[in-house]
C-alpha cells in the first residue's frame, strides 16, 4: 500500500484541533468551573453551584440532541458545511471572551455564555467530524482521527500551560492575581482558537451540491426521519451508536465534571490544574500509541481496552483524598481520552455511507451529547440525594459496562487501500 501524504487540507484539519482543543482543556475542564466556583458563585452553597453547572451542561446537550441530526442532514443537501461551521465556530470564540467581562458574583451571565458556547462548540464538531470523512481515505481515517486528537491535546496543554503558569505566578506577567489571569485566559483562548480556525477555512473545500432550492430545514428534518426509519439497513453503525451513546456518557460526564469533583473533595485549584495539564500531556503520546495499536488490532479493540481501564478510574474515584492521587488518576484518563474518541470518530467514519456522511456524524454527536446529557444529570441527582461528591460517577459505571457488551457485537470493515 503507498504511503498516504498528508495535503494542505488535512494537515489544516489536524492543526484546527490544536486551536477548539484549548476551549475543551482550558475552558470546559479547568478554568470555568475553577472561576465559576471561587468567583462568580461566590456566596452560593458550593453543592447548589456544582449542581447549578451539572444542569447547564445538561440543558446545552439537551438542545444538541435535538438539531445534531438536522445540521448535518442541511450540509448533506447543500454546500454549507464551511459556513456552518465557521459561523458556530465564531459564536462560540465570542462567548468564550464575553467571559472576561463578567464580574463577582455574576453566576447566571456566566453560566448563559458557557452554555451557548458549549452548543455552537458541539455543533461545530459535528461538521468538523465530517469533513474528516471527505479530506481522508478510509484506510487512513484512523491515523488522521488520532492526529487530529494528539496534536489537539498538545495545542490545547500548550496553552493551558501558559495560562496555567500565569495562573501560579500573577506577578510575573504583570497581573493583580490568579483572578485577572484566568479572566486574561478567556481572551487567549479566543485568539488562540480564532488563529487555527484560518488554516481550516483557507484550505478546507467545501463539497455537495450548490445551495438547495427548498426549505433546507424542511427538507432536512424529512430526510432525518427517513434515515431514523431505515437505519437498521446500517445494523453495524446503528449497534455502534447504541454503545457509542452508553460509553461515551462516562468519557465526556469525567472530562466535563473532574474539576468539579476534585474541588468539592477539598483540593486547591492549583493541584486541579497540575493534573489537568498532566492530562494532556499524557494523552498526546498515549493517542499516537493507541493510533498504531488500532492499526494492528482495529478501532473496536482499543475501545474496549479503553473501557476496562475507564471503570478501573471511576471506582478508583471514589478512593480519593490527596492531591498526588488525584495526579494518578488524570494520568489514568489521559491514557486513554483521546485514543477512545479518535478511535471511535475513526470507527464509525468506516460504517456510514459516504454521501450522508453529515446525516450520519450529525447521530454520532446527537448520541454522544445525548450521553453527556445523561451523566451530568445522573452526578446532579446523585449530589443531591445523597449530598457527597465521593460517590457521584458510580452510576457511570453500568453505561460503560453495557456500551463494551454491545461493542462485542459490532464487525469491524476490513480497511481498502487507496
Amino acid at each position: 500500500m503507498a504511503k498516504f501524504k498528508l495535503n494542505a487540507e488535512s494537515k489544516a484539519w489536524i492543526a484546527y484541533d490544536a486551536g477548539n482543543s484549548a476551549f475543551a482543556t482550558t475552558i470546559v475542564a479547568a478554568f470555568f468551573p475553577i472561576f465559576y466556583k471561587e468567583f462568580w458563585s461566590s456566596g452560593v452553597d458550593s453543592l447548589v453551584s456544582a449542581s447549578y453547572y451539572s444542569w447547564t451542561l445538561t440543558f446545552s446537550n439537551l438542545a444538541l440532541l435535538f438539531t445534531a441530526p438536522i445540521i448535518g442532514s442541511i450540509t448533506d443537501l447543500s454546500r454549507t458545511t464551511k459556513r456552518l461551521f465557521t459561523g458556530f465556530t465564531l459564536i462560540s470564540i465570542i462567548c468564550v471572551a464575553l467571559l472576561f467581562t463578567l464580574e463577582l458574583g455574576a453566576w447566571f451571565q456566566a453560566l448563559i455564555f458557557f452554555g451557548i458556547a458549549n452548543y455552537c462548540f458541539s455543533a461545530g464538531n459535528i461538521l468538523y467530524d465530517k469533513m474528516l470523512v471527505q479530506i481522508a481515505p478510509q484506510s487512513q481515517l484512523t491515523r488522521i482521527s488520532s492526529l487530529g486528537f494528539a496534536f489537539g491535546y498538545l495545542g490545547g496543554g500548550v496553552l493551558f500551560l501558559v495560562n496555567a503558569i500565569m495562573t501560579l505566578y500573577p506577578e510575573s506577567f504583570g497581573l493583580s492575581g490568579a483572578s485577572e489571569a484566568i479572566r486574561w485566559s478567556f481572551i487567549m483562548v479566543s485568539i488562540w482558537w480564532g488563529f487555527f480556525l484560518i488554516p481550516l477555512v483557507l484550505h478546507y473545500k467545501d463539497r455537495g451540491s450548490a445551495l438547495y432550492q427548498k426549505s433546507l430545514i424542511n427538507e432536512s428534518s424529512k430526510q432525518v426521519f427517513i434515515t431514523l426509519k431505515n437505519i437498521s439497513e446500517h445494523k453495524n453503525a446503528f449497534l455502534f451508536l447504541l454503545a457509542f451513546f452508553l460509553y461515551i456518557d462516562g468519557v465526556h460526564t469525567v472530562m466535563a465534571l473532574a474539576s468539579t469533583f476534585a474541588l468539592n473533595l477539598g483540593l486547591d485549584s492549583s493541584a486541579v490544574i497540575i493534573g489537568l495539564i498532566l492530562v494532556q500531556f499524557v494523552a498526546f503520546p498515549s493517542t499516537l500509541i493507541w493510533s498504531r495499536l488500532a492499526a494492528k488490532y482495529g478501532d473496536r479493540w482499543v475501545i474496549n481496552i479503553s473501557i476496562l481501564v475507564y471503570i478501573a478510574i471511576i471506582i478508583y474515584s471514589t478512593t480519593l483524598s490527596s492531591a498526588i492521587e488525584f495526579y494518578i488518576l488524570a494520568a489514568g484518563v489521559g491514557s486513554v481520552q483521546g485514543g477512545i474518541q479518535a478511535c471511535s470518530r475513526s470507527l464509525f467514519g468506516k460504517l456510514v455511507p459516504k454521501e450522508k456522511t453529515g446525516e450520519f456524524f450529525g447521530f454520532f454527536n446527537t448520541f454522544g451529547k445525548a450521553g453527556a446529557f445523561i451523566g451530568p444529570a445522573l452526578v446532579a441527582i446523585f449530589i443531591t440525594l445523597f449530598d457527597s461528591i465521593t460517590i457521584a460517577f458510580i452510576p457511570i459505571i453500568i453505561l460503560f459496562i453495557t456500551g463494551g457488551i454491545i461493542m462485542l457485537k459490532i464487525k469491524e470493515p476490513n480497511e481498502t487501500s487507496e
